[in-house]
């Protein structure tokens, strides 16, 4: 088995075995990963594609993300190999922690190799609406408000990720509590989500402002910190619960403030 540069008929393996899995991956991902990130992805190859996996540094921490490999070829050691060879490209960079989300499946596989446990992941997701209302013209902050926040929890600028992010989307703030509404033609993301309060009640009215803004013939979608208790909030809002993962990180990452975080960026791949 050799571990190699992804093509493109490695990409469309990868999207058809997503959609089997039933994984939302935005296609902005997949435009990121295909172009100026095409660095951070790799195959396991044993005489064809036997599994793919993203692992995207930034300043002082990295992901990883999109691990998968063929239903017929599982149990075969290609997954962890995959893993393993990312990790070991991410240590080598130096950077501080290495951060993922992992299945039930997956948990054991990385804490064998040092992964923690440090939270819990709720996935919501609005479906599409049955009648469609018209988008209000709630408004929206300036980016830098984002970028700061999002700078003063990771310890490090992440606006190679940011700036694509805001690009096709609106930041709302309050006093305490800055979110992007990602606005994707495929997918509607809300994240990043910070809050310097625990405040239920104010998170709500932040959620209402992006659930009005949002189109209602696309979904809504967001992956929260379980702790943070929105879940009576989301319900209201017309959320469902679509599943739960576990928040992994290896390394150094007592830096990072995650008591402020609500949602991520992205629905756990990319940070």
């Amino acid at each position: 088995m050799i571990v190699r540069p992804v093509n493109a008929s490695d990409w469309q393996q990868f999207v058809a075995l997503a959609h089997v899995e039933s994984w939302r991956v935005p296609q902005y991902e997949l435009q990121l990963f295909q172009g100026p990130w095409s660095r951070f992805a790799r195959v396991a190859d044993d005489q064809g594609f036997c599994g793919l996996v993203t692992a995207v540094a930034y300043q002082r921490s990295a992901w990883l993300g999109n691990l998968i490999v063929p239903p017929q070829k599982r149990g075969r050691g290609y997954g962890v190999a995959l893993f393993r060879d990312a990790l070991a490209e991410l240590v080598a960079q130096g950077v501080g922690s290495v951060w993922l989300t992992a299945s039930v499946q997956g948990q054991p596989i990385y804490q064998k190799v040092g992964f923690i446990e440090v939270g819990r992941i709720e996935r919501w997701v609005r479906p599409v609406s049955a009648v469609l209302t018209e988008m209000l013209g709630q408004e929206s902050c300036q980016p830098d408000e984002l970028f700061r926040e999002d700078r003063m929890v990771w310890g490090e600028d992440r606006q190679p990720l940011l700036s694509v992010l805001v690009g096709h989307g609106r930041v709302f703030s309050d006093e305490s509590e800055t979110a992007l509404l990602q606005l994707w033609p495929d997918l509607q993301v809300i994240g990043p989500w910070y809050a310097k309060s625990t405040n239920v009640q104010q998170s709500s009215q932040l959620l209402e402002s992006m659930v009005a803004a949002s189109n209602p013939a696309a979904e809504l979608v967001l992956d929260v910190i379980a702790a943070r208790g929105l879940g009576d909030a989301l319900l209201g809002a017309g959320f469902k619960l679509a599943g739960e993962t576990t928040l992994m990180a290896y390394g150094e990452a007592s830096g990072i403030d995650l008591g402020s975080i609500v949602s991520l960026a992205s629905l756990g791949s990319i940070g």
